[in-house]
């Protein structure tokens, strides 16, 4: 007699193994993106558009198998959430790299401008959001929530380092009208870098529904359950 169960585990881990190959694709884009803006390199820049390409036809795939999953299984609740959820992932990875494509245009507009005396923070925001991206897909792969917190409270730390560039740069822009088009590039890569912490946040999010069923999100900077009073304080402070 055939193993049903076992058969789907088999499944649900070869399922995994792809989000996996897409979350890899998306973190040499990240590195990528990361270099040439510390080294202002328009060729490495420019390699993110082909790059960009592997991650589309790998979340291609991911459809293509999570729907044959649905036809040959019936996949009980924990199975059924964690293959909803992992097609939710990795359209959330291509996302991710979208946004990195437009980050790695503005940094081939960048290289063709003089060099200004421009915060650290964007390095500093390069980082951030490739470690939060880094766990918050270890958590994915592992099924464990632990740490999962940790992430909010990073993501809180990005917004506050894209708030203080933000300021910087209209100080600069007050000072030097000048810069005006390579400041505007600038705050469009941070902006960029922002969006990618709220995605990885994402990534937690429907990761702990996955594994416990339940609607939490990150509220400051820690994972609160997804209630009615919250979404109208969330609503309130957007």
């Amino acid at each position: 007699m055939i193993d049903v169960k076992w058969i789907i585990k088999e499944k649900l881990e070869e399922l995994k193994k792809y989000v996996v190959k897409e979350g890899w694709y998306v973190e040499d884009i990240f590195q990528n993106c990361s270099v040439a803006f510390r080294e202002r390199n328009d060729v490495i820049a420019k390699e993110v558009n082909n790059n960009y390409w592997d991650v589309y036809n790998e979340y291609l795939m991911i459809l293509e198998f999570s729907q044959q999953l649905f036809g040959m299984f019936t996949p009980d609740k924990r199975d059924l959430r964690f293959i909803s959820g992992s097609v939710i992932i990795a359209k959330i990875l291509l996302d991710i790299a979208a946004r990195l494509r437009d980050i790695a245009s503005d940094i081939m507009d960048l290289v063709k401008e003089p060099d200004i005396n421009q915060s650290i923070s964007i390095p500093d925001m390069f980082r951030f959001s490739q470690r939060m991206l880094r766990k918050s897909l270890r958590v994915y792969v592992d099924q464990n929530l632990e740490g999962a917190a940790a992430i909010c409270a990073q993501d809180a730390q990005i917004d506050e380092s894209y708030s203080k560039f933000n300021e910087e740069i209209v100080r600069l822009i007050q000072d030097n009208p000048r810069v005006v088009k390579r400041a505007l590039i600038l705050m469009d890569i941070s902006k960029g870098l922002e969006e990618i912490s709220d995605y990885s946040v994402q990534i937690i999010e429907v990761t702990h529904f996955i594994i416990t069923g339940k609607y939490y999100t990150c509220y400051k900077d820690s994972l609160k359950e997804f209630s009615l009073e919250l979404f109208k304080d969330l609503s309130q402070q957007s």
